[in-house]
């Protein structure tokens, strides 16, 4: 049985190489790591005793099909998969904290991962995006009005929940905070796509590259359908085979969120806080 810390350690060592090269190889995960990741985990996996070992190949099974499902839409890249595969395989439970007692709460340890790099994403979005483009900063009027009542629905919810101890104080400042955030995505919206994307020839995209045809206008969006049956958000192969001679740029999600970055962030606070939806209940 392989010590609890020297899972941990393993676990952050794969987690900071995936982020290491989300970050800057351009989100391509060489193919040797991936499969040395998987490997490792899995080998880590058969330590754990009956019942674990089952759990655990469950949990990994259930973010392959989810993680795919993301894939297939375009709103993660293949290697966000294969990360989530092994965290589950590492680690399939939520193990307890110095702030957290995971007591009687088997909560999957990918489910911790993912809410606390939602929230840190959350966060991160509207702060490096909008001061990246504040010369480019276009507030929409209806936007606006969605997003305060959004906000004033936000505050009303937050307070009824703590008045009536749903949540403790620490879930007020939490949720607080995630509203603020999300008030800012919603009215600067266009803004913060606009400075994730990079306008490219379709020469230029590479498979697993993802489009954003929700900033394309109609015309160019159907004129690309009618080139490829297969045009949507993901690149792929056969699409860039299809479409590699038009001469009409695409905007392209290259200067998206490192989300690999974010899935260790959230992983050093699940280890050290535990589950956060369960951390702010009362």
């Amino acid at each position: 049985m392989i010590s609890q810390e020297v899972i941990f350690a393993i676990l952050l060592v794969i987690a900071s190489v995936y982020a290491i090269f989300d970050v800057f190889n351009k989100r391509n995960i060489p193919n040797v790591f991936v499969y040395a990741s998987l490997i490792v985990a899995f080998g880590i996996t058969l330590t754990y005793g009956i019942g674990t070992i089952e759990y655990s190949i469950l949990i990994a099974a259930v973010s392959a099909i989810l993680g795919y499902l993301l894939y297939k839409k375009g709103f993660i890249g293949g290697g966000d998969i294969v990360e989530f595969i092994a965290i589950s395989l590492i680690l399939p439970i939520q193990p307890a904290t110095a702030t957290y007692a995971a007591i009687n709460v088997q909560t999957p340890f990918i489910i911790s991962v993912l809410l606390a790099a939602g929230y840190v994403v959350s966060l991160y979005i509207p702060i490096y995006y909008l001061r990246k483009t504040p010369k480019k900063l276009h507030m929409d009027r209806n936007r606006m009005l969605s997003g305060t009542v959004l906000l004033l629905s936000y505050a009303v919810l937050i307070a009824v929940m703590y008045l009536l101890s749903y949540i403790n104080a620490v879930g007020v400042a939490l949720l607080g905070i995630i509203g603020i955030a999300s008030f800012l995505i919603i009215i600067f919206e266009s803004s913060i796509y606009w400075g994730m994307v990079s306008m490219l020839m379709p020469k230029e995209l590479e498979p697993g590259d993802m489009i954003a045809t929700n900033l394309m206008d109609k015309k160019d969006l159907a004129y690309f359908k009618n080139k490829s049956k297969n045009f949507n958000r993901l690149v792929t192969k056969k699409l860039l085979s299809e479409i590699r001679g038009v001469k009409k740029k695409i905007p392209v999600y290259r200067n998206s969120v490192p989300f690999a970055l974010f899935i260790l962030i959230g992983i050093i606070i699940s280890l050290l806080f535990g589950n956060l939806m369960l951390l702010i209940i009362s």
